[in-house]
């Protein structure tokens, strides 16, 4: 059976994740995380070729992976409380023992990632030295550090033959993304929505825009972020521009938009922490939200609404990816394949509860909430339900990925945004 080294604690209610979950360190550690320094993967300060086109691409995926075989074990390291749990036992995680069974891979899985920066200081010497690091998979947050890693040569170049389940199943919101084009290194874990979330209540009318976070009638009731790299990016979005193609001058002009709705009052705080039991408690009346966030609140009894606005919101994305060292590639390489199975993927949404990258599994968490009963059967048909979920075709034609940035271009960003939320 498979190895599960990190124990779950408890959790009070139905399949709601509790303590340091992947939210909570998202909200604490995004930002920061994506701009701390870098160091490379192979020599310090050293950049490698990364291969552009489908020669070049298909060339280096036939040296890494030609004579290499599935050796019957994977060491898979996670963030906390980011994968399914058996509710009677949670140290079991039911998806991976089914791996197992089927595929006679020994899992041995870790929970040991805190945050992008923190998991690169632990990992880079042992890069830096040509060793390997211990992992055959790991998730990476779609920041500008997975960039560095592909930069670095730290990752291995993914062989789509043998990924099957994701050609078919994977979500078109979820592929050829603009920090992994083609997805020649990555396949999405687990996703989220960043946009607005308001009490309608409070509000007394639909939020449709981010422009309604300079309504004088919110005054002293918007909540905002602490966190450049999010910031910068929607209000990017608010000036109606697409981040990903965003241009020096769009950033000022997002910058100028962000001070405008600062000095007009608009902002009651600039926290990534609070802003959700704010929200709940009516200190704030909107405020920029993750998507899961919303959900979670109206679990437990909250009436909010989580809107994705006009102009667009943010898809943001946690992924699988093989480090270069690894010592059984085939063996993650089969896992990530897996994991795109419709009736895996609705298993791990039931209990972490982000955004499914594989549409096809909200039919398979319907079937599992009718057969269900009580508290577990009103999350499974909420969750079922839930664009929040599982987003609507129209959801995700209005959503886009934070922009990529350079070491250069990561200097300049901190000095436009962050005065805004620091003055």
């Amino acid at each position: 059976m498979p190895e599960h080294s990190t124990p779950f604690a408890p959790r009070p209610r139905g399949l709601t994740p509790r303590g340091l979950s992947r939210r909570g360190l998202l909200r604490a550690a995004f930002g920061a995380a994506a701009l701390a320094p870098l160091a490379a993967c192979s020599v310090p300060g050293a950049r490698v070729h990364v291969p552009t086109g489908k020669a070049e691409i298909a060339a280096a995926v036939s040296d890494f992976w030609t004579g290499r075989k599935r050796s019957g074990k994977l060491d898979f390291v996670n963030y906390t409380q980011y994968i399914d749990v058996d509710p009677a036992d949670q140290s079991r995680h039911p998806t991976l023992d089914a791996f197992t069974r089927e595929s006679g891979i020994e899992v041995t899985y870790n929970e040991l990632i805190d945050d992008s920066a923190s998991w690169f200081g632990k990992i880079q010497p042992e890069f830096a030295s040509g060793q390997g690091i211990g992992y055959d998979l790991m998730v990476v947050g779609g920041d500008s550090y997975l960039t560095k890693y592909i930069e670095l040569g730290c990752l291995a170049p993914l062989d789509h033959s043998r990924l099957p389940h994701f050609a078919e199943h994977g979500g078109a919101a979820f592929k050829n993304s603009s920090f992994d084009p083609g997805n020649v290194y990555t396949v999405p874990w687990q996703s989220g929505m960043t946009g607005i979330g308001y009490d309608p209540a409070q509000v007394g009318r639909k939020i449709t825009s981010w422009q309604d976070l300079l309504d004088p009638k919110l005054k002293g009731r918007v909540g905002m972020w602490n966190d450049a790299i999010q910031m910068g990016n929607i209000a990017l979005l608010a000036i109606g521009v697409d981040p990903e193609t965003s241009t020096h001058a769009d950033w000022r002009k997002a910058a100028a938009w962000l001070r405008e709705q600062r000095d007009a009052g608009m902002v009651r705080s600039y926290s990534t922490a609070t802003y959700q039991s704010s929200l709940q408690r009516g200190d704030l009346a909107a405020s920029l939200v993750y998507s899961g966030d919303v959900f979670q609140a109206n679990q437990s009894g909250s009436a909010l609404e989580f809107v994705i606005p006009e102009e667009g919101g943010l898809l943001w994305t946690d992924n699988l990816c093989i480090p270069s060292t690894a010592a059984h590639p085939v063996d993650a390489l089969t896992y990530m394949d897996y994991v795109y199975r419709p009736e895996v993927a609705a298993k791990i949404s039931e209990t972490v509860q982000f955004v499914c990258p594989v549409p096809a599994a909200q039919q398979i968490v319907a079937r599992d909430a009718a057969a269900a009963t009580g508290e577990r059967r009103t999350v499974l048909d909420a969750l079922s339900t839930s664009p929040l979920v599982f987003p609507t075709e129209a959801d995700e034609a209005r959503l886009r990925h934070l922009r990529v940035l350079d070491q250069e271009e990561e200097k300049q960003w901190n000095a436009l945004f962050e005065p805004i939320y620091q003055a």
